[in-house]
C-alpha cells in the first residue's frame, strides 16, 4: 500500500484537485493502492472529515495535534497510522507532513518518502508571515531543507521550483518530476461560442481568492488605470468581496462586477469572458508557483493577462501565444479573444495541465513508491 499524506489542508477546490483527485488518478494507473490519510484541524473535525471522505471514501481522517506550533508531536499520530497500514511509501504534501514521513522511515516504519513540493513553503512564511511568530517562521526553512534533499523522489509543481531548490538549498540531484497544477477530474474545456456576450465589451476575470499572494493592491492599480483608458472593459471578479474591488466598483459603475458562484457554474460564467487576470507580485512565492486558474482559465477558451517571472507561466503566455504578459506602466491593446485563440487556449489545456498528460511521471512516482 502507498499513502498520500497531508497535514492540515483543509477541504477546498485545491485540495479536491490536487490531493483527491490525484489519489484517485494513482488508483487508475494499475499499481499498490493509493490511500489518502489526512490530519487536520479539531475544530469542525466531523464535518471536515466527513466532507473528504464523501470525495475518497477509503481516506484515514485523523485530528491533528491543535496548534501549528506543537505540528511535530503529531509525528506520533503519523507512527501509529503507519503501523497499521503499513506502508511500503508515502507520498507527503509539503515540509510539514514529509518531515515527520521521514522520522517514520528512521524508525523502519516505512521505506520510501516522496516530497511533494507544491511551491516554496518558507519564503512563503518569510514573504507572507502566515503566523506572525518570528521564531516559527526561522524554524520553516531548515524542515524544507530536510523535507527536500532527505525524501527518496520529489516532485516540483514548476521548473521554477527545481530552480529554488538548487538555488537556496543546494539541491543538485534529478531525481525529481515535474508536475504543474493541473485541472480537477472531470473539468472538460468550456466552448463559450454560445454563452458569451454581444455587446461590443471586451470581458476580463480575475477568479480565486484574496489572499495576499494574489496582490490585489497591485491589481486593482492596474485595473484601474486600464479600466480609465478603455471604456470598452468589464471587469468580472470570481470571488469574495474586497475593499480593492469595492474600490474600483465605486470608481467604474456598472463595470466591474462581483460574484461568487458555485463549482460548476465558474466555467461557464468565465467563458463569457475574453481575459484571465494572473498579475502578481515579484515574489519568490509567485516566481515558482503554478496556480489552478492558469489551467481553469485556458480550458474555458480565454487568454492569459500576467506579468514576468511567474512560474514556468510567464514562458508558455509567450512562446504559445496564450495571452499577454505585461508590464506595470504599459496599457495593453486588449482585443476581443478570436475563436482561433480560444481553441488555442482549449487545446493547451488538455494537452498540458491534465492528470493524464503526466502519466508518465506518475508511473515514475508509483515506481519508486513502490520500490520497484
Amino acid at each position: 500500500m502507498i499513502l498520500y499524506l497531508t497535514y492540515n489542508d483543509q477541504p477546498s477546490g485545491v485540495y479536491w484537485s490536487q490531493v483527491v483527485d490525484v489519489v484517485a488518478h494513482l488508483n487508475t494507473l494499475g499499481g499498490p493502492p493509493v490511500k489518502l490519510v489526512a490530519l487536520v484541524s479539531g475544530r469542525g473535525f466531523l464535518t471536515t472529515k466527513r466532507s473528504i471522505r464523501q470525495r475518497s471514501p477509503g481516506a484515514w481522517v485523523l485530528p491533528m495535534v491543535p496548534g501549528m506550533r506543537r505540528w511535530r508531536s503529531n509525528t506520533t499520530v503519523i507512527n501509529w497510522a503507519f503501523r497499521l497500514l503499513r506502508p511500503t511509501g508515502v507520498l507527503c504534501r509539503g515540509p510539514f507532513a514529509t518531515w515527520m514521513a521521514l522520522r517514520a522511515r528512521g524508525g523502519g516504519l516505512v521505506q520510501r518518502v516522496v516530497f511533494d513540493g507544491r511551491g516554496a513553503y518558507a519564503a512563503e512564511w518569510e514573504e507572507y508571515r502566515i503566523i506572525d511568530d518570528a521564531d516559527f517562521i526561522a524554524s520553516v526553512r531548515p524542515v524544507e531543507q530536510e523535507a527536500l534533499l532527505g525524501s527518496d523522489f520529489r516532485i516540483a509543481v514548476s521548473n521554477a521550483l527545481v530552480s529554488h531548490w538548487r538555488e537556496r538549498y543546494g539541491y543538485a540531484g534529478s531525481e525529481h518530476g515535474v508536475v504543474p497544477c493541473t485541472l480537477a477530474n472531470g473539468w472538460l474545456p468550456v466552448d463559450g461560442s454560445s454563452i458569451r456576450k454581444n455587446d461590443n465589451t471586451v470581458g476580463l476575470v480575475y477568479s480565486g481568492s484574496s489572499a495576499d499572494w494574489q496582490s490585489f493592491s497591485l491589481l486593482q492599480v492596474l485595473l484601474d488605470r486600464w479600466l480609465s483608458e478603455r471604456a470598452d472593459l468589464r471587469v468580472l471578479f470570481l470571488s469574495r468581496n474586497d475593499p480593492h474591488i469595492d474600490a474600483l466598483a465605486q470608481h467604474h459603475p456598472g463595470r466591474v462586477e462581483v460574484q461568487w458562484l458555485d463549482h460548476d457554474q465558474v466555467g461557464p460564467a468565465m467563458a463569457q469572458c475574453d481575459y484571465g487576470i494572473m498579475v502578481r507580485d515579484s515574489t519568490i512565492t509567485n516566481q515558482v508557483a503554478s496556480p489552478t486558474k492558469f489551467a481553469e482559465y485556458l480550458a474555458c477558451g480565454l487568454r492569459v493577462i500576467t506579468n514576468a517571472d511567474l512560474g514556468d507561466l510567464s514562458v508558455a503566455v509567450l512562446e504559445h501565444d496564450l495571452g499577454l504578459v505585461v508590464r506595470a506602466d504599459e496599457l495593453p491593446q486588449l482585443p476581443p479573444a478570436t475563436d482561433e485563440q480560444r481553441a488555442r487556449s482549449r487545446a493547451f489545456a488538455q494537452a498540458h495541465f491534465t492528470k493524464q498528460a503526466y502519466r508518465s511521471e506518475y508511473l515514475r512516482l508509483l515506481d519508486v513508491l513502490a520500490g520497484r
